[in-house]
């Protein structure tokens, strides 16, 4: 029975990412050409409406034609290789809001987020709560 269970699910808090009730997934197209992304890596949709991984200045909102402007973001909920085939996007799992494991989320390349960013990812529905030792 056990062996099954580890195919079923994983008993192993080191690898909870977010709420399974709260989050709520869905499937985004991820640009080709930016490697391997790490599962809990903060994704923007750009322009072209493919994600790709948010790095600091993608979590602030900007100002354009003096209108606050805030980036779609969501948390990457598997390992993404986006360089398996260079010209067609994969398709990966994700959250689009939710709560999230404090310090699971991080930004491109691995830089953690900031106290500053909390702001704007609660703005998304994206809520980043601690994880309490059974």
């Amino acid at each position: 029975m056990s062996e099954l269970y580890g195919v079923v699910g994983r008993n192993d808090p080191s690898y909870l990412l977010a709420d399974p009730v709260g989050a709520d997934p869905i499937a985004i197209p991820c640009e080709p050409g930016n490697g391997k992304i790490d599962r809990g890596t903060l994704m923007y949709k750009g322009a072209d409406g493919l994600y790709v991984p948010a790095g600091t200045n993608d979590v602030v909102p900007t100002v354009v034609d003096d209108e606050l402007v805030e980036k779609s973001l969501v948390v990457l909920d598997e390992d993404v290789d986006t360089d398996a085939v260079d010209d067609i996007h994969e398709v990966a799992r994700a959250f689009r809001a939710g709560h999230m494991i404090a310090g699971r989320v991080k930004l491109k390349g691995g830089a953690a987020i900031t106290p500053e960013m909390l702001l704007t990812l609660r703005k998304q529905n994206i809520v980043f709560d601690q994880m309490v030792e059974e």
